[in-house]
């Protein structure tokens, strides 16, 4: 297990420094994924109530678009990435952020030391989810929380789930306008190595057998993301209406898996 973990984290780490200078493009900068960025953002507020607190972990950080948000819920986030090349952008753009290289199975920092840590969009590409949890356990203070977003859903593409038919029928319908008006979409180059995908009940199990308290569990569904106008306008407001409505009728099918536990 060990040897399958040290490769998988050896494919990730040369494939993020190889592409650091693209990081921001691909994930940060198009107006689609600055919606979902908020949408999740606004998520994690709600979570720990819109208050303060003292200290903040982002793990996997990369290039720190999450890292700077937390700025507004504490004056004292970290980041931590695996990649040095990442690193080196995210400490030029946020001088105030505490960002240290390291890995989500060995964390460098030391017992009970934070009051929020977050993984944003990335435990998927660490292939130790319970060693993860662990040491996300072990750095967080008695009572705090740990919020994980945006995670994929190893049961989104079933053909029993509806959601996905969802998916399919935005995909058709963008086609099919671009064969009378070209649409803005996100380019298809491969923006993220090898990654693996959950299934929510087997998070459950694992976050309890850490020792967290899951306080919310849910998913949410994205759709692919298309920059055109028309689109953009609505798409908060369409992540607001399923979050609110269809993610109650089909519960934990959604692409994306969300949570917040808490330390024991």
């Amino acid at each position: 297990m060990q040897d399958f973990y040290q490769e998988k984290k050896q494919i990730q780490q040369d494939y993020y420094n190889s592409t650091a200078e693209k990081y921001d493009a691909w994930h940060t900068e198009t107006e689609s994924a600055k919606i979902v960025d908020q949408w999740n953002f606004d998520n994690l507020q709600n979570f720990i109530d819109h208050k303060k607190v003292d200290k903040c972990l982002d793990i996997a950080c990369g290039t720190g678009r999450l890292s700077a948000k937390l700025l507004q819920v504490t004056d004292n986030v970290y980041g931590v990435d695996l990649s040095e090349e990442v690193l080196k952008i995210a400490k030029n753009k946020y001088p105030q952020i505490n960002f240290s290289l390291g890995e989500s199975v060995n964390l460098p920092y030391e017992d009970n030391f934070f009051d929020l840590v977050v993984i944003n969009g990335s435990l998927h590409h660490f292939f130790a989810t319970e060693k993860t949890f662990t040491e996300a356990f072990r750095v967080l203070k008695a009572g705090a929380k740990f919020v994980v977003l945006g995670e994929p859903n190893k049961n989104y593409g079933a053909l029993w789930n509806p959601f996905f038919y969802v998916w399919f029928l935005f995909r058709l319908f963008t086609r099919i306008l671009n064969i009378f008006v070209k649409q803005k979409t996100v380019q298809t180059e491969l923006i993220e190595p090898e990654a693996e995908s959950f299934v929510p009940a087997e998070l459950k199990v694992t976050l309890a057998k850490v020792g967290f308290e899951i306080k919310a569990f849910y998913t949410y569904d994205y759709l692919p993301r298309n920059e055109s106008k028309l689109f953009l306008r609505h798409y908060y407001q369409y992540l607001a209406w399923e979050h609110r409505y269809l993610a109650k009728i089909w519960i934990n099918l959604g692409s994306a898996i969300q949570f917040l536990a808490i330390k024991k």
